[in-house]
């Protein structure tokens, strides 16, 4: 090639990434950042001890808070992308939706004012991983309080179908929402402390027990209809 000839590249192209392989990428990243964190919140630690100063001592400590925080974060992001693998309890269906309630009322004091439950009274017994699917019903309602207006009442009722027990959200909304299909969609929109995770996790968490998660909306009078879906038996007496 004469130095007056020039090459051309071609067109740059995105990269696409199988799902499984951004997987390892975010755990193994995830694992060895908290490794270094939980270095540095040692290090924090011996600083703390071999120190007389108070005023040290408390900013170390602050420092070990914020490390600690970091740490969590990463662990969440590991486990919001990780394949769930429930290991099935049989639950009554009353039992649940109880727990849930005291979950619910514990974690969020103010906005599960606005929940009006309805009673499950029938003998419908599940088959879940309780810790799991509380997780993912409570990403429902967090997502509710979330993007619902404050002063509207969500009501949560349950039904059963067969060998099938739903548990259903109806939350007022605005005239307009995007297609609550695409929520479930990871990273869709990515915004400080919100990766879009939560929902698709919570997909694959009732996926992973036989159910699903649906909405739907209807513009005329602006309420959302979440369901959790999933399968069920009736209790033998």
């Amino acid at each position: 090639m004469t130095p007056t000839e020039k090459t051309t590249l071609g067109p740059t192209h995105q990269p696409k990434v199988p799902w499984e392989n951004f997987v390892r990428f975010i755990r193994q990243l995830s694992h060895d950042l908290r490794n270094q964190l939980n270095a540095a919140e040692l290090q924090g630690a011996l600083i703390g001890e071999i120190t007389a100063d108070s005023e040290l001592k408390s900013e170390v400590r602050q420092l070990r808070e914020l490390v600690s925080k970091l740490g969590a974060t990463l662990q969440r992001l590991s486990s919001s992308v990780a394949e769930p693998r429930p290991t099935r309890l049989s639950y009554s269906a009353a039992d649940f939706v109880s727990d849930l309630r005291k979950k619910i009322a514990q974690n969020y004091p103010k906005e599960s004012a606005r929940l009006k439950w309805e009673p499950v009274t029938n003998g419908t017994v599940l088959e879940i991983d309780p810790a799991l699917v509380e997780w993912a019903v409570v990403e429902l309602f967090d997502n509710a309080f979330r993007h619902s207006p404050a002063a509207g009442e969500i009501s949560v009722s349950a039904e059963v179908d067969s060998d099938q027990f739903t548990l259903v959200l109806r939350e007022p909304k605005g005239k307009e929402l995007d297609d609550p299909s695409l929520w479930s969609i990871p990273l869709r929109s990515v915004t400080h402390g919100h990766y879009n995770l939560g929902l698709y996790r919570a997909r694959q968490i009732l996926e992973a027990h036989g159910g699903n998660l649906t909405a739907q909306f209807d513009p005329d009078s602006a309420i959302l209809t979440s369901r959790i879906i999933l399968p069920c038996s009736l209790e033998k007496h």
